[in-house]
């Protein structure tokens, strides 16, 4: 029998690919495990409301953590037009939860309940060298400790019961120099070109095998500032949301449209599929299926 944790799998690239590709069957054992909160015909986007609805209160995973944050920040403050955002973003050891671009780079750290705290300290010190400001995002498990161990000019974000992110301590703007190792490793080789022209003013016209350290050695001589607005800029264009497609989507699957890497027809088939109909008769069967389908 299925519980809240394992219908959390449900918002993963895995189950979402399934669903695109038109297999029903791990989303119906789900449907049968919310069968009350279902009216008589339901829709797959039904199912996904009604697991987000349940991880709300009972299990609230990363994944919730970071659709909160897209939902409030991203299309609460800002725009799909003018902003963008960076899931899982590699930064030296470590991955940033979730940026979002807009004038400026915000990183925002995610600890859930079922995360500890120990490597909090490193990353937080990598984000402060490339982003403009750094938030962790916390629930009231973790808040006190983080809003003691954390440096000053890290900004608190708590995420209330009631699914609100409620502002404890505004972050300051960084004023470290962009560690510039860092920088590079964390970008394509298109996005260093780019960036590097824009505040160099130079033709980037290097051997393949020289691009990377050419880059990195303009790139070590110009001012932070500069750096970071043009590393904000660049990435605003090269990794910008797919607008129509996000749209399209339910509110819970916001952060798994902006983060999966699915395919074009992937996207086209998953928009379609979430508006297909179920009805309860098509899913009594599921409660004797085996327990393989969750694996």
């Amino acid at each position: 029998m299925l519980t809240t944790r394992d219908a959390a799998r449900l918002f993963s690239s895995k189950r979402l690919t399934e669903i695109a590709s038109g297999n029903f069957d791990f989303l119906l054992e789900v449907a049968a495990h919310y069968e009350e909160e279902l009216e008589e015909e339901f829709t797959v986007a039904d199912v996904f409301e009604c697991s987000y609805s349940a991880l709300s209160k009972e299990y609230r995973t990363e994944y919730f953590f970071k659709n909160i944050v897209a939902e409030r920040l991203l299309l609460g403050r800002h725009s799909l037009n003018t902003a963008t955002v960076l899931p899982e973003f590699r930064v030296g050891r470590s991955k940033a939860d979730c940026v979002i671009l807009n004038g400026s780079s915000t990183c925002y750290e995610i600890k859930s309940d079922f995360d500890n705290l120990d490597r909090l300290p490193e990353q937080l010190a990598s984000y402060k060298k490339l982003f403009d400001k750094v938030y962790v995002v916390v629930g009231q498990s973790h808040l006190s400790k983080v809003l003691n161990s954390c440096e000053h000019d890290v900004g608190i974000l708590e995420l209330t019961p009631r699914k609100n992110l409620r502002l404890i301590r505004e972050a300051v703007i960084s004023k470290e120099p962009v560690d510039i190792s860092i920088l590079m490793r964390s970008l394509r080789v298109h996005e260093y070109k780019e960036i590097v022209t824009a505040v160099s003013h130079q033709n980037i016209d290097y051997p393949n095998t020289e691009i990377f350290s050419a880059c990195e050695s303009i790139l070590q001589k110009i001012p932070s500032p500069d750096v970071r607005r043009a590393f904000c800029a660049t990435l605003k264009k090269t990794r910008k949301i797919e607008k129509e497609f996000i749209l399209s989507l339910p509110r819970s699957l916001l952060m798994a449209g902006i983060g999966f890497k699915l395919r074009a027809t992937h996207r086209r088939s998953l928009s379609n599929n979430l508006n297909r109909i179920f009805s309860k008769d098509a899913i009594c069967i599921t409660q004797y299926c085996g327990a393989s389908s969750l694996n």
